[in-house]
């Protein structure tokens, strides 16, 4: 939802946290963020280069400015929790509640916006990019080439999914695991032909059978509005996140309460690929 009663303090931190993050500025990007007007938000961009004329390059015949590799922080404190903030990807801004709220305050671990930026102008450009990575299964720095599609937030962690080089299928990466990431410019399939991520599937969660008939009532009440299963359509790619999230049981014979209050219905039914795996 575009902003409208901002000052042009706001908007100078917001052209910081956009170069910062996303690589680039321009005023296009700025209208989607800010209800101003487009002669205002060209001269908040001239005003920010003007005070800091080193950190970015234009392109585009001067449509567009692009943030240089020796960025650093002027008006923000350089946090992605800050970004998210800009770009309405979190619930963690000021409310007018009229009572205390109190956030869990579970962040994601620190991201790095020199990361971060290369993954987002390779998703917005359709490029791949070079990865040192670790996983659980491989935790030793390896290398990986992907060609990203899409972020994926999932609790405290983001992930980036999109074609890797070496496995030739799609997968999902730990973006607190990625330790280095540079553009490359190998051609490798898109987001059009990643099948787990463009089918739909429904996810069917139900309280967990383990649970007394009093116990029941409570989780269908407070899940799904008294009725008998919570209906969840989903990207296949997807599924094992909102398993996940709701920590449901897959295996309920061994995945019991008060650990596993809720039970995936008939989990056989789902695509193989939905299974989480690392």
């Amino acid at each position: 939802m575009p902003k409208s009663s901002v000052t042009t303090e706001e908007r100078q931190r917001a052209i910081e946290l956009l170069l910062l993050w996303e690589g680039r500025i321009s005023r296009g990007r700025l209208l989607e963020l800010f209800d101003v007007h487009g002669s205002v938000l060209s001269r908040d961009i001239a005003a920010y280069r003007g005070a800091f004329p080193d950190v970015s390059t234009v392109v585009g015949a001067g449509r567009a400015y692009i943030a240089q590799p020796w960025m650093r922080p002027n008006l923000t404190a350089g946090r992605f929790e800050e970004y998210l903030q800009l770009i309405g990807a979190t619930g963690r801004e000021a409310v007018a509640a009229g009572v205390e709220m109190v956030s869990s305050g579970v962040d994601m671990p620190s991201i790095r916006y020199s990361l971060f930026s290369v993954l987002h102008n390779a998703i917005r450009d359709g490029t791949s990019v070079k990865l040192t990575y670790r996983s659980i299964k491989n935790p030793r720095p390896h290398e990986r080439t992907i060609r990203p599609h899409s972020l994926i937030q999932a609790g405290p962690r983001w992930h980036v999914r999109g074609y890797c080089q070496e496995v030739q299928a799609f997968r999902d990466f730990n973006v607190g695991r990625i330790s280095s990431a540079t553009p490359d410019e190998i051609s490798l399939p898109g987001s059009e032909d990643d099948h787990d991520w463009n089918m739909f599937v429904e996810l069917r969660l139900r309280p967990h059978r383990d649970l007394d008939e009093h116990q029941s009532r409570l989780i269908r009440d407070e899940y799904m509005l008294g009725t008998v299963q919570l209906v969840l359509k989903t990207r296949t790619a997807m599924v094992q996140y909102a398993v996940h999230a709701h920590r449901a049981a897959i295996d309920p014979d061994r995945q019991r309460p008060p650990d596993f209050l809720l039970m995936v219905h008939e989990p056989g039914k789902l695509p193989t690929n939905a299974l989480w795996r690392d």
